[in-house]
């Protein structure tokens, strides 16, 4: 039998030529469109400048009515100081008033006894 008969019959299988050994595969990465990027930026922006805005404009209202708030309490504390002034100032005169009523020769009328005249065209 020929060389290449015996070839035919049982093929010998040669070894492959040895390649360079590639990196493995991955996943290729998939990279949002720059514009789709640029537009959710270009809207937060604003949107965190209007938040802190917002934030800013709470702050001094605050602030604005903690202010009038103090000057209420200040004024309402005047009141009740001048209130209290004026009552001590009533007891006082209303003092002097008895006083001086007693001294000539007044008295004090239980409100039992107290009638009302009545005048002409006037009914009750």
């Amino acid at each position: 039998m020929s060389a290449r008969a015996a070839s035919a019959r049982h093929p010998v299988r040669r070894a492959a030529p040895k390649r360079a050994a590639a990196p493995p595969r991955s996943r290729p990465r998939v990279v949002p469109p720059r514009s789709r990027t640029r537009a959710h930026l270009l809207l937060l922006i604003p949107l965190a400048a209007l938040l802190l805005g917002g934030i800013v404009w709470v702050n001094v209202a605050k602030l604005s009515l903690t202010t009038q708030t103090t000057e209420v309490v200040e004024r309402a504390r005047a009141v009740e100081a001048e209130n209290s002034r004026l009552e001590g100032k009533r007891a006082a005169q209303e003092g002097q008033i008895q006083n001086l009523a007693r001294k000539r020769g007044m008295t004090e009328v239980p409100s039992d006894a107290t009638t009302f005249l009545q005048g002409a065209g006037t009914a009750r």
